[in-house]
């Protein structure tokens, strides 16, 4: 494979991606698909965040090596992607343009740059759902150990029929 041709994948959650979206082609009238990614909260480009933008890729396979739930996105390597979401007012609802059409903020990022900053925002994510766990004290894991154990002990204990 020549160098020109280097795909980038990046992985993502199923609920991230959406395929086989349909829409009727102006020119022909034909009915044709295309995809849908959106990058999820906290992924930050070049000191901006493009959690919520959207870009279309041409191709999107179960992923390879992440299980059934995850999706891989291949990406040349040597173009940019065209990021975009639709601008929102203070009450969530589209700002219009003058020509009556939703105006949209659009981004332009490297698919490496879009596999880093989705890596780092995972990264972060894990980090802080560690934090909360291991926020319980030893004392409250260890009583609940206890508490759990002595349930499975009663649980599985003889039956007596003294205890009628």
């Amino acid at each position: 494979m020549s160098e020109d041709r280097k795909n980038v994948y990046v992985t993502l959650h199923k609920d991230f991606v959406r395929t086989g979206i349909e829409y009727a082609d102006r020119a022909t009238g034909e009915t044709r698909t295309f995809n849908s990614v959106t990058l999820p909260k906290g992924t930050v480009i070049d000191g901006t965040d493009v959690g919520y933008y959207q870009f279309n890729p041409l191709f999107v396979n179960p992923s390879r090596f992440k299980g059934e739930d995850y999706r891989d996105i291949p990406l040349l390597a040597n173009r940019e992607v065209r990021l975009s979401k639709t601008l929102l007012d203070d009450q969530g609802k589209p700002v219009m343009g003058e020509d009556g059409k939703p105006m949209r903020d659009t981004v332009y990022a490297m698919p490496a740059q879009i596999k880093g900053a989705l890596d780092e925002a995972r990264s972060r994510y894990l980090q802080a759902q560690s934090k909360t766990r291991d926020e319980r004290t030893l004392a409250q894991r260890a009583s609940d150990a206890r508490s759990g154990a002595s349930a499975l002990a009663n649980e599985h204990a003889p039956f007596d029929s003294r205890d009628r």
